[in-house]
């Protein structure tokens, strides 16, 4: 009889353990087969405690594409419907691509009088060079905007559907780190980052905002959710200003102050603005661990390519990379 009542406890233990288990995978936003191939890639047991996917130095979280061959998804342009649109982006897998290699995805978007095909000519806002450099498997995709007269939609959430859609096929189709997806992008393109930053802070781990505006673009509902975010802004920028009206919270400086709120930071007193040909970048203090806000002044105009004196360096791309390597 006792027997029998240690087993029947032990079974209620085992369901109450499995049923918190699987809760806590279910607000993860994973499912179980997902985390099987977690499991098995990082050398554990499924079942195991998974890392949390925004500690610093978490082990990668593959996607259900690890482990599939590329069959016919081949680097180049593709085309697919998308909330009833023609949609294409461009996509690079690098020529060493490895199956059972959890890669990092890393989204560019777009400025105006650009498309996808400017993105792959400066490499990914450079992204790429540095990548090859640190020899870091990354995948780079280039999306093309202009479906309502403008880069990127202004008046619907389309564009945040393409996002989503292209997401869910790559990870299908490609073995993708799924924490450490990334989108960047200049002007228009750092305004439909910013926009996406505000709606797939579950799926982006950091994006980086170069000249970004809160206004002209189409803006989700903000989930209110922390995420990892990097910009920059120039003092004298005459389009995506860093205030457009303190009245609307509209600028470059509300990008910044959004997301400080959002990962845990009061409103500073001060956020330093840059004062001579030497650019200043500030690292904001107190944020939630795993979400780090960083913005960077300079003196000029609306511009992703800048250089302090004496150097040749174009310093927002190099700081955006180094955002998005220390994840």
């Amino acid at each position: 009889m006792k027997n029998k009542e240690r087993d029947t406890q032990d079974r209620r233990r085992f369901i109450k353990t499995a049923t918190k288990f699987a809760a806590g995978l279910a607000a993860l936003g994973i499912t179980r087969e997902e985390w099987n191939s977690i499991a098995t890639a990082a050398g554990q047991t499924p079942g195991q405690q998974a890392d949390d996917p925004h500690k610093m130095g978490n082990r990668p979280r593959p996607s259900a594409g690890y482990g599939k061959d590329l069959g016919d998804f081949k680097s180049g342009i593709h085309t697919m419907t998308s909330a009833g649109l023609e949609r294409q982006y461009t996509i690079d897998i690098p020529a060493n691509y490895d199956k059972n290699t959890p890669h990092r995805l890393m989204f560019a978007m777009h400025m105006l009088g650009g498309h996808m095909n400017t993105m792959v000519n400066n490499r990914f806002y450079g992204l790429k060079t540095f990548a090859e450099r640190d020899n870091i498997p990354a995948i780079f995709v280039a999306p093309e905007g202009y479906t309502d007269q403008s880069p990127w939609r202004t008046r619907d959430d389309k564009d945040h559907i393409f996002f989503a859609d292209m997401l869910a096929l790559f990870k299908d189709k490609l073995s993708i780190d799924t924490t450490r997806v990334f989108s960047a992008g200049f002007s228009y393109g750092a305004m439909v980052t910013y926009s996406l930053s505000l709606d797939f802070q579950k799926d982006l781990r950091a994006v980086a905002c170069f000249a970004p505006a809160n206004w002209n673009i189409y803006l989700p509902p903000n989930k209110h959710e922390p995420i990892a975010f990097y910009s920059t802004t120039g003092t004298n920028d005459p389009i995506c200003k860093w205030i457009n009206s303190d009245a609307r919270q509209e600028g470059g400086k509300y990008c910044v102050l959004g997301h400080l709120a959002d990962n845990g930071v009061s409103v500073p007193r001060e956020i330093p603005l840059a004062t001579s040909a030497t650019h200043v970048t500030t690292e904001f203090q107190g944020t939630k661990e795993g979400y780090p806000v960083i913005f960077g002044s300079f003196v000029g105009g609306h511009s992703d390519s800048q250089r302090d004196p004496g150097s040749e360096v174009n310093w927002i791309y190099k700081e955006a990379w180094d955002f998005f390597a220390r994840f």
